[in-house]
C-alpha cells in the first residue's frame, strides 16, 4: 500500500497500518476458513496466521461470522460482476473476440486465489447461488438476442442454462485443479 490516497493526499500512518493489518487478517481468514471450514475456524488461529492480536481482528470485524460473511459476500459481488461482464458487448470488432477476452477475465477472477475460490464455492453450494448466475446470463442473452448478435430460435433461459453449465464445467475440470490456464480453458471452451 502506498502512502498516498487516490487524490494525491497523504494517508495517515494509523490509517495505513489499519489497511495493511486488515489485508493481513483477510488473507489469514481466507486461509483458515478454506482449510478448517466455518465451524472449525478459530479467531485465535486467524490472528496467529496474520501475526496480529485479537483486538486487531475485532477492529476489522465484530465476529468470526462477520468476517466469513464479509469475505464471501465481497467475493460473490466480484464474481457476479465478472459474470455479468463476460457477455457484455463493448466496442467494435467481432463479438467472439469480446467474448473470448471477457470469459478469460472471468476465469482469471475465479482463479486469482484458489483457497478463496474453494471457500466461496463451498458456501455457494450450500446456499444455491447457481440460479443467480443463470438469471444474470439470461438477461445478458436476451439483450444480445434483441441486438441481433445471437440466434433467437433458442430461449435466453436455455442459453443461460447451457452457458452456466459449460463455464462451470470448464472451471471445475480445467481450472480449479490448475490443469489449464484461464486462456487455455477459454480457447477450448470457444472451439
Amino acid at each position: 500500500l502506498s502512502g498516498m490516497k487516490t487524490d494525491g493526499t497523504a494517508v495517515h500512518p494509523q490509517t495505513r497500518r489499519h489497511l495493511i493489518n486488515s489485508e493481513r487478517l483477510r488473507k489469514a481468514a481466507i486461509q483458515e476458513f478454506a482449510q478448517q471450514g466455518f465451524l472449525d475456524a478459530k479467531v485465535s488461529s486467524i490472528v496467529a496466521l496474520a501475526e496480529l492480536s485479537q483486538p486487531s481482528f475485532y477492529r476489522v470485524w465484530p465476529s468470526k461470522e462477520a468476517a466469513y460473511h464479509s469475505i464471501v459476500e465481497d467475493t460473490n459481488g466480484i464474481w457476479q460482476e465478472a459474470a455479468f461482464n463476460s457477455l457484455q458487448l463493448e466496442g467494435d470488432g467481432p463479438y467472439r473476440m469480446h467474448l473470448e477476452r471477457k470469459i478469460e477475465h472471468f476465469f482469471q477472477v475465479l482463479t486469482l486465489d484458489l483457497d478463496l475460490t474453494r471457500l466461496v464455492l463451498r458456501h455457494n453450494r450450500q446456499t444455491d447461488q447457481h440460479q443467480l448466475y443463470v438469471n444474470i446470463y439470461q438477461d445478458q442473452f436476451k439483450r444480445l438476442q434483441e441486438a441481433g448478435i445471437i440466434r433467437t430460435d433458442l430461449t435466453s433461459e436455455l442459453l443461460a442454462q447451457v452457458y452456466t453449465a459449460l463455464t462451470e464445467r470448464f472451471f471445475y475440470a480445467r481450472l480449479l485443479e490448475q490443469h489449464q490456464t484461464p486462456k487455455q480453458a477459454t480457447s477450448e471452451l470457444l472451439t
